[in-house]
């Protein structure tokens, strides 16, 4: 289990967190660009809600609670 402010980087973080609907923050460097619910993820993309964000690109935070 991740906790609040934790970087996701393998399959089961985003696993776990379209399982129990844990909300994850996107940023591009230091950028936050989107916050949101994972609804698919594969290798080479994150799905959050409608829109496609490349792993290598953004970095996905762990958000609980928000």
């Amino acid at each position: 289990m991740l906790h609040q402010g934790d970087i996701l980087t393998l399959q089961r973080h985003f696993q776990y967190h379209i399982q129990h609907a844990v909300p994850v923050e996107v940023y591009r460097g230091n950028v936050h660009v989107d916050i949101g619910m994972v609804t698919a993820v594969d290798e080479g993309f994150v799905e959050l809600q409608g829109t496609l964000y490349n792993r290598t690109l953004f970095t996905f935070i762990s958000r609980p609670g928000y």
